[in-house]
């Protein structure tokens, strides 16, 4: 049994705290009311209740381990749930968890956002830190996700070209098709693996790896991702019941040099679990 103490930032109902602070299951919060195995400010409750800003939630709970997908010496690669944060400065991350079970402490060397799943990169030494920040650094780590997108891309497959600027104050991105000023290049591919018109599943190779780049790149070329408030189509998200960008982290290639820290991991491909990966795929 885990015992977790938070507090509450805003108002809001304590079902939508507990999942978007400990990444928890619509049924673990349902089993946690039943159970009356949450306090709001040391009061036991035994329903969804709305708390106020500074509230003190204590809740106990099972905790499933972390998923590890992939473990040797020199790094580990979990699966990351949504709603969980990769790396923060309150310890209630995913870096955090992984290091708790391991016993060990872990360089974080990429992150994923807050609501996107899958498969993130740790390294356990920092010759290991710097052969990936290294790899990183020159596209030699190659990084693929899976994404249900709205609608049906015209091309089945296709190599995007953009650029783009990010808003450090509104946490935001924006993408032009001409360098300007102030804007990056961008490098964004898809394949298109599966559709009914209305939606579509498309395999996405981050070629560069900017904040929000792929979240922002296909809602720019009129597919945003399913779920995504951000950039995407808040209508559909709400019709459809998605509350989170139908984005996931689902396979790493490796690429080193034969004298690189990290030679022996070359050409390594790292994949999801399958039942998830199928789980994209089979989509109604």
């Amino acid at each position: 049994m885990v015992v977790e103490k938070l507090k509450s930032k805003k108002v809001q109902m304590v079902s939508n705290f507990l999942s978007e602070e400990l990444a928890l299951s619509y049924n673990s919060i349902q089993k946690i009311f039943r159970n009356k195995d949450v306090k709001i400010n040391g009061k036991r409750i035994s329903k969804d209740v709305e708390i106020c800003e500074l509230d003190e939630v204590e809740v106990y709970f099972n905790k499933t381990p972390e998923k590890i997908i992939f473990e040797n010496e020199d790094i580990v690669v979990g699966f990351k749930v949504r709603g969980l944060e990769t790396i923060n400065t309150f310890g209630n991350d995913f870096k955090s968890r992984l290091e708790k079970q391991l016993k060990i402490s872990l360089y974080a060397v990429h992150r994923l956002d807050r609501n996107t799943e899958g498969l993130v990169v740790f390294a356990k030494n920092i010759d290991a830190k710097n052969s990936l920040d290294n790899a990183i650094k020159f596209r030699k780590l190659n990084k693929f996700y899976l994404a249900e997108v709205i609608g049906k891309p015209q091309k089945e497959q296709d190599k995007l070209i953009a650029y783009l600027k990010k808003d450090e104050n509104k946490s935001y991105v924006y993408i032009n098709d001409k360098k300007t000023i102030g804007y990056e290049l961008i490098k964004t591919n898809y394949k298109l693996l599966k559709t009914n018109e209305k939606f579509s599943i498309l395999e996405i190779e981050l070629v560069t790896g900017k904040t929000h780049q792929i979240r922002a790149h296909l809602s720019h070329i009129g597919y945003p991702i399913l779920g995504d408030e951000k950039y995407g189509n808040s209508k559909i998200n709400k019709f459809e019941h998605k509350k989170f960008q139908c984005l996931c982290a689902y396979k790493l290639i490796f690429h080193f040099e034969k004298n690189d820290y990290l030679s022996k991991l070359d050409n390594l491909e790292i994949v999801m679990d399958k039942n998830q990966i199928e789980f994209y795929k089979n989509f109604s």
